[in-house]
Parts: C-alpha cells; sequence; structure tokens
C-alpha cells in the first residue's frame, strides 16, 4: 500500500511539473520589456517616449522626429536634441504624439542623410537626467513612412 501512496506521489509531481512547462526555470517571455516596432523607448524623469524614429525624404535636408510621450506627472517640458541642434516642447499630462503632418518635431539634417543609420537623440525632461539614444533613420520611400515626410515650415 505504501508504494502505491509513494507512485501517486510521484505521478503528481510529474504532472505538476509537465504542467508548469519551462516557467519553472525562465521567465515569461511578455514580461521582457522590448521595442515591438521600428522605433526606440525610453525615459527621462516622469516621461517615457515611445517608438522614436526618424523620417527623411531621399533628397530632403530635413528629419521629422516621429515619437509618443506618456507623461503620468503634470505638464512639463522636454528638450530634445538630435545631434547639435535643440527643441523645447511641452508635454501636457497623458498621451502626446509628434510625426504626423500636423504635429511634426522638424531637425536640420546637417548634409547627406544616410538612411538606415542611427542619429544621436537625447530627451531630457524639466531637472531629469538626460536620456540619450541612438534612433534609426527611415526613408519616405518605405510605403509604411510615405505620409511621415517633414512638413515645409514646421
Amino acid at each position: 500500500m505504501r508504494h502505491r501512496s509513494l507512485a501517486a506521489a510521484a505521478a503528481a509531481v510529474v504532472v505538476a511539473l509537465a504542467a508548469t512547462g519551462c516557467n519553472i526555470l525562465t521567465p515569461q517571455a511578455t514580461t521582457i520589456q522590448y521595442d515591438a516596432s521600428d522605433g526606440i523607448s525610453g525615459q527621462t524623469g516622469t516621461v517615457e517616449f515611445h517608438n522614436a524614429m526618424l523620417i527623411g525624404e531621399p533628397e530632403g535636408d530635413a528629419l521629422n522626429l516621429a515619437v509618443t510621450f506618456t507623461n503620468d506627472g503634470e505638464a512639463t517640458f522636454v528638450e530634445v536634441r538630435v545631434d547639435d541642434e535643440a527643441q523645447q516642447v511641452r508635454i501636457p499630462s497623458g498621451v502626446t504624439t509628434y510625426g504626423f503632418p500636423e504635429q511634426q518635431l522638424v531637425f536640420e539634417a546637417g548634409g547627406d542623410i544616410e538612411f538606415g543609420a542611427q542619429r544621436n537623440v537625447s530627451f531630457q525632461a524639466d531637472g531629469a537626467e538626460p536620456a540619450g539614444v541612438g534612433v534609426q533613420v527611415f526613408s519616405t520611400e518605405f510605403p509604411d513612412y510615405a505620409d511621415f515626410a517633414p512638413v515645409a515650415g514646421e
């Protein structure tokens, strides 16, 4: 009788281990933070930036910074710097998106645009540590980015 109890307990342990799969030894992939798109994300102070990417035209001399800001705090200003050019943007509480023709952050390219390369971009909220990242440069020749060309006069 004792052997049956031990066998039943061993079978229960095997079933429990099989039911949990690999999660006993490795974390779930959904708990690992990653950038799911072509852009890059980060944080400065209470402001998070998501899916930041630079988009330009093949014969152009400007780059449009497409980015979404999420601010869980009070309204603040963020200095956005692409290479040596800086712009101050007011980020209200909530979600703010730049990149579409009606609201863009346009920066001078400073010579030939090297598509596929990265540019140094820094984000710094009021009084917070700056977050510097390498942001990918995309061409409007790709159909997905055709609508994100820098708008003149922005």
